[in-house]
């Protein structure tokens, strides 16, 4: 393995480890528009998109810490319009 690929394994693993904490990385291809990242998670082996910039375009599984943490935003402003605290 090249250093540059070492490199972006470990960045795209660290990429999965943060999304999907319970996943684990399996590897990456390049893409058209960047590359897809690997991973099996608790319904198989699922992918991300991430451009050319870091950014994550798609994500096949639905239960990632970002969409977590938008629950818990939009959770936070229903319970403040509750006049919750």
């Amino acid at each position: 393995m090249s250093a540059s690929e070492y490199v972006m394994h470990n960045i795209f693993n660290k990429i999965v480890s943060e999304y999907h904490p319970f996943a684990e990385y399996q590897g990456y291809a390049e893409g058209e528009n960047g590359f897809i990242v690997y991973y099996q998670g608790t319904n198989g082996q699922q992918h991300m998109v991430v451009n050319t910039e870091g950014n994550i375009i798609s994500d096949s599984t639905m239960g990632t810490t970002r969409s977590l943490g938008i629950l818990a935003v939009g959770a936070a402003f229903v319970s403040a319009l509750m006049g919750g605290e």
